[in-house]
């Protein structure tokens, strides 16, 4: 506890010309952090996770015996399994999309349409995704 250098951190946010809110939203997020007391090894664990859910970005949790690619446009054909990248969206589309497994229904004008099969709610069906936004599931 006790760590943090907040004249060091206030003359990075000014060197930087760190907008007010933002500068503002720092200040007060490490103000909280400097309560914690964790490893380094936890820290940067802990910044990776809060700064992924901060964003609305998925945490993917790879299963050993599935191997996801990116796709690359002209890829992909109807019935095969995607996932929606784990970053492919911000803010409240990324709580509904990101990490979404699916299965292609369609692709039309170079837009690929995924229904899901994660069982995950809310069900997407008929959404349109660009290719670069996607992983197919590779066969090993």
């Amino acid at each position: 506890m006790g760590n943090i250098d907040f004249d060091w951190v206030k003359a990075q946010l000014t060197e930087a010309k760190v907008r007010r809110g933002a500068g503002d939203a720092v200040l007060a997020l490490l103000k909280e952090w400097d309560k914690l007391s964790l490893e380094d090894e936890l820290n940067r664990e802990a910044v990776s996770i809060f700064g992924r859910l901060a964003l609305g970005h998925a945490l993917v949790s790879e299963n050993g015996n599935e191997v996801w690619v990116s796709v690359i446009p002209g890829q992909l054909k109807v019935a095969d399994v995607v996932r929606i990248k784990f970053n492919a969206f911000d803010g409240k589309l990324g709580k509904v999309h990101n990490g979404r497994v699916g299965v292609v229904t369609a692709i039309r004008y170079g837009d690929i349409i995924v229904k899901s099969t994660d069982g995950k709610t809310p069900a997407i069906d008929g959404s349109h995704y660009s290719p670069y936004h996607l992983e197919k599931l590779s066969k090993k």
